[in-house]
């Protein structure tokens, strides 16, 4: 019988989901990735809200320039990148939840 642990599986999935770009790490912490949709919308502005509450408002950068998202090896808008990280693509998330996960990231980042 194997016993999997949950913790483990959890970190597996943090680390799946943090990708390396390494041409996002230039410029702004954190990029938006986000077209002209709706739920590119409602991320675009949950991300500056949540940009906001953490005081970053100078490392936001948004992207809407398709061919700019492809270069970045990006297919699913909306997508979130912090310190070049992907760390959320094809979904609209609460700004408190980006909030969260922004302050995660940079503290990860921070330490390394």
């Amino acid at each position: 019988m194997a016993i999997i642990k949950i913790m483990d599986i959890k970190q597996k999935r943090k680390a799946k989901a943090r990708t390396l770009i390494p041409e996002a790490v230039e410029g702004a912490r954190i990029k938006i990735l986000a077209t002209g949709c709706s739920h590119c919308s409602a991320m675009r502005e949950n991300t500056r809200e949540a940009v906001k509450l953490l005081g970053l408002e100078s490392e936001l950068e948004c992207i809407s320039d398709i061919a700019s998202i492809a270069r970045l090896g990006i297919m699913t808008t909306p997508s979130l990148i912090v310190d070049g990280k992907l760390v959320s693509s094809g979904k609209v998330m609460k700004p408190d939840q980006i909030a969260a996960l922004i302050k995660e990231v940079m503290d990860e980042t921070d330490r390394s």
